[in-house]
């Protein structure tokens, strides 16, 4: 995600697109609220009595990102926000910096994504970007053997964005709106909360790499 946004920085530099004159903005304020997402949520994480991988911290995450994703959702669907430029019909206005303000909300809480993979010892499933997971799943020696579980959360993960990438497009091209992609994202947040909430307790011995966390987590 922020591989895209840094180029489309870079371009920025000169310019580019020509369509879309504040697009290096938009890049720029999802990169540094997907860094201070990062950072908030590895030190919530981190939290003396309270981070770790525990049912509270892991809930507590999602309940904050499914927060931030609802806001979203509310702000689009009440037209705080207007449909992006493009999205339905060609850009014929001016450029309306009140979209960076969901964009801000999304790119923090995909900070919390990212770090709950990394909390958990699954660094390979790609909560936000695919490059490093195409690269390591080809890569993969054992990508043939039937018993992979590493391989199996790699295609799992990259099927999941894809089908929501595409039924994400169709909603937001409905009557229904932007706003109800975000608003179902939420919803499946939420979800995770209840999940996470009534997770049995992993037995000593369990987990495999999962309990082999790094140090400074």
């Amino acid at each position: 995600m922020q591989t895209g946004n840094t180029v489309f920085l870079a371009l920025g530099a000169s310019s580019q697109p020509l369509t879309r004159p504040y697009g290096w903005l938009k890049s720029l304020t999802s990169i540094i609220c997907f860094m201070l997402g990062c950072a908030f949520f590895a030190r919530l994480m981190r939290a003396p009595g309270y981070g770790g991988r525990t049912r509270l911290a892991l809930a507590g995450s999602f309940a904050i990102q499914a927060a931030l994703m609802l806001t979203a959702a509310g702000l689009a669907t009440g037209q705080v926000v207007p449909t992006p430029a493009g999205l339905l019909d060609p850009p014929a206005s001016p450029p309306m910096f009140v979209e960076l303000l969901p964009l801000a909300l999304l790119a923090f809480q995909a900070g919390g994504q990212i770090v709950a993979s990394r909390v958990l010892g699954h660094s390979e499933i790609p909560t936000t970007v695919l490059t490093s997971v195409y690269c390591d799943l080809t890569s993969d020696a054992a990508v043939l053997r039937a018993d992979n579980a590493v391989r199996d959360r790699r295609v799992v993960g990259v099927v999941c964005l894809l089908l929501g990438g595409i039924v994400g497009g169709w909603v937001s091209r409905s009557e229904a709106g932007l706003g109800t992609v975000f608003w179902i994202g939420g919803g499946l947040k939420c979800g995770m909360v209840g999940a996470w909430l009534g997770w049995g307790a992993e037995r000593e011995g369990e987990g495999g790499k999962g309990n082999r966390r790094r140090k400074g987590w």
